[in-house]
């Protein structure tokens, strides 16, 4: 019985560290892949049925909509108006999703078999750390959202799908580079990782609940801890949100880049 409640506390602990992880990771240009693949192999943590990587995400979702809260009604009371920004914006959003989902369709298994490789993912941590370092010599104009530009902050969403390389790095970084304002370009680049996280989190619950009689017992993380570590990433995450839109007004996004590139060559020789 001992033992029981031994292994529960540490499954537990070992899911509120990774969920700290994800809350900070997900908003700060960092890579929260990138985190959670070496924070699980330095911890041993084993993913249950259901992907821990994928619930902790809907913790940081959860921060995205109350964050942006004011910004997703407006949205959503403009197109039943037929207002031209909230169609500019849902139109944006949805044609950012496309790269991202072709991507991931035909390269599913090869993106799958990445998370196997912290080695691989720290050294696209370095990588990521060198692009956002570069943004700090970049001229940025202060321009407005528009579909052309949000294509181009899709396919580097796509190629954010490689554990390590920075989802709100490098969206944030091209729609920067693209000319849109620093807080635009938050607001655009948290908006339109919604619809794809929802999407992800639908497909990983489908996808267990096919094989729960299968996996049954085999957990090492029960339902309880999973939940925790939800209401943990997302009040992380909250806290990590205010401070990215706050850095990037104050024009000093680039600086994370330096902690990339440094954390990223500790874990090639580390791991």
């Amino acid at each position: 019985m001992a033992f029981f409640w031994q292994s529960i506390v540490h499954d537990l602990l070992n899911v509120i560290i990774l969920a700290v992880v994800q809350g900070l990771t997900e908003f700060l240009p960092v890579s929260s892949s990138g985190h959670l693949v070496i924070a699980q192999h330095l911890l041993g943590v084993k993913e249950p049925g259901i992907t821990l990587e994928i619930w902790l995400h809907i913790g940081t979702l959860f921060s995205i909509l109350f964050f942006y809260r004011s910004v997703i009604t407006a949205v959503i009371k403009g197109l039943f108006k037929w207002e031209r920004q909230s169609v500019l914006i849902s139109s944006a959003v949805l044609v950012s999703m496309v790269p991202a989902v072709v991507f991931y369709f035909f390269c599913q298994d090869f993106l799958e078999g990445f998370y196997k490789y912290p080695r691989g993912t720290a050294s696209l941590m370095i990588f990521t750390g060198v692009v956002l370092i570069s943004l700090r010599w970049v001229r940025c104009r202060e321009g407005e959202l528009t579909i052309s530009r949000a294509v181009m902050a899709g396919l580097a969403q796509a190629l954010a799908l490689f554990p390590g390389i920075s989802r709100s790095g490098m969206t944030i970084s091209a729609a920067r580079a693209l000319g849109i304002s620093p807080v635009k370009a938050a607001e655009f680049s948290f908006l339109m990782v919604i619809p794809l996280l929802i999407g992800a989190a639908s497909k990983d619950y489908w996808g267990y609940m096919r094989q729960a009689s299968a996996v049954a017992g085999e957990s090492s993380v029960g339902l309880l801890a999973l939940a925790i570590g939800v209401v943990v990433s997302a009040a992380v995450g909250y806290f990590a949100l205010k401070a990215v839109v706050r850095v990037l007004n104050d024009e000093r996004f680039w600086m994370f880049g330096i902690y990339c590139v440094l954390a990223g060559a500790l874990a090639v020789v580390l791991l």
